[in-house]
């Protein structure tokens, strides 16, 4: 189930690009197929999409100790980018800026070990600026590309209820860190302006809350997998 943040997030996102893009889509949608690109010195984009995450289960560490068998969820979220070729490398390398977020959670069964009673439970928002370098074949309809980015991710953990032993974390928290990431994609390009893409990504950051008062950290280490698909406008 994704909570009310978590939407807040996906439909804002969303309704940003579409509003953006719509007009010039419906403009460009009866143009005519696979033109002539040839002529264009450097090629300028942009492009709304969506997004599915799969993370890899990361255990939470609270002061220093693991929450045993942690997982985190998968979740649905959405993303807003631009970028350019430029024609001094015959656009081939370019590069891109983007914003995108996605919802999950993080849960962890209720465990005894030697320090006590142990489990988690939360919702888990992130929220990511990125700057990718990309390198594509610039095939006329269908355009491969390669890339990896770095940028800051924040990390926002909502509804907490974590307990280690003695410590009982709840509330919420929030946190800003380097993440790094690799893609690769197909771009296809439909009429003159507009285009549609697809993207496999792996994303890594590691979140550390602070506790306010005397109470312990919480880090988690995350890495997760991306599927994306969207659609675009080339000027």
């Amino acid at each position: 189930m994704v909570s009310s943040p978590q939407k807040t997030i996906v439909v804002g996102i969303l309704l940003c690009g579409l509003v953006w893009i719509r007009p010039s889509v419906a403009e460009e949608i009866g143009g005519t197929m696979a033109p002539d690109r040839t002529n264009k010195k450097t090629d300028i984009y942009a492009g709304v999409y969506v997004l599915g995450s799969s993370p890899k289960n990361k255990n939470l560490v609270v002061g220093g100790d693991e929450i045993p068998q942690t997982t985190v969820g998968s979740g649905m979220g959405a993303g807003i980018k631009a970028g350019l070729y430029p024609s001094f490398t015959n656009r081939v390398v370019g590069i891109e800026a983007e914003i995108f977020g996605h919802g999950g959670d993080v849960t962890a069964p209720r465990t005894t070990v030697s320090g006590g009673t142990r489990f988690a439970n939360a919702n888990l928002i992130t929220f990511n600026t990125m700057a990718n370098l990309v390198m594509r074949y610039p095939g006329e309809i269908l355009q491969p590309y390669i890339g990896a980015g770095w940028g800051l991710s924040s990390g926002f953990l909502t509804d907490i209820d974590i307990q280690r032993g003695t410590d009982r974390l709840t509330g919420t928290g929030s946190t800003t860190t380097v993440a790094y990431q690799f893609l690769g994609g197909l771009r296809a390009n439909l009429t003159k302006n507009v285009f549609l893409f697809g993207e496999y990504r792996y994303f890594a950051a590691k979140y550390r809350w602070d506790s306010e008062g005397s109470g312990p950290d919480t880090k988690l280490d995350f890495r997760t997998q991306y599927i994306t698909g969207g659609v675009g406008l080339s000027f």
